[in-house]
């Protein structure tokens, strides 16, 4: 299974059309698999993050737990996604959150080590993680935007456009803690939008 896991992340770096095969040699060379069943943890608070993680079939997502046990969804990580604590992972302090498996996920990981020896290493490589950096800041500050100017039926039409793959995926209550709104009020705008 690794190998397929392998071939896939092969075909997510040639699609960037940054490398050379021998580039894609030395990625995959560094690169480990790791397989999650759903519900397991990838990350939980006070872990330190370690690796730069690439999923390749499943979802995670990324939360934390408030003072009365409320869960509070601020990122899904479906395939084609990146995903880690990047504050713990930079400066290698214990996470705020927890990264756990929706779904049986297949994974790419690379430690904080190999991953700065291919920054250094593949000019394209650094290119790929600006991007990577870019657009994981633009959905950010999106998602912001959206949590502070937008009523509850148009922050769930941009969940959609976002995570086309995920709206009929994943519970409704989880989709709800990700858009701040109750589950409620998500069931009678999906109905409304015929969801349901």
């Amino acid at each position: 299974m690794s190998l397929l896991i392998l071939d896939y992340f092969e075909s997510y770096i040639r699609t960037q059309s940054l490398f050379s095969d021998e580039e894609i040699a030395t990625i995959k060379s560094l690169a480990i698999s790791k397989q999650l069943k759903k519900k397991q943890h990838l990350l939980r608070p006070g872990d330190i993050c370690r690796f730069h993680t690439f999923v390749c079939s499943g979802c995670l997502r990324s939360y934390r737990v408030d003072g009365n046990g409320s869960e509070h969804i601020f990122n899904f990580s479906p395939d084609n996604h990146w995903v880690c604590d990047p504050v713990s992972l930079a400066n290698q302090t214990p996470a705020d959150e927890f990264i756990d498996a929706l779904e049986d996920s297949a994974l790419i990981q690379f430690s904080v080590c190999n991953y700065k020896t291919l920054l250094q290493e593949i000019p394209g490589f650094n290119a790929l993680n600006t991007q990577i950096m870019a657009n994981d800041c633009r959905s950010s500050r999106d998602r912001i935007y959206m949590m502070i100017s937008h009523q509850a039926e148009e922050r769930y039409r941009h969940f959609i456009r976002s995570f086309p793959q995920l709206h009929q995926r994943l519970p409704i209550f989880m989709i709800a803690s990700y858009l701040g709104v109750k589950r409620e009020t998500l069931t009678r705008i999906r109905s409304n939008m015929g969801y349901l």
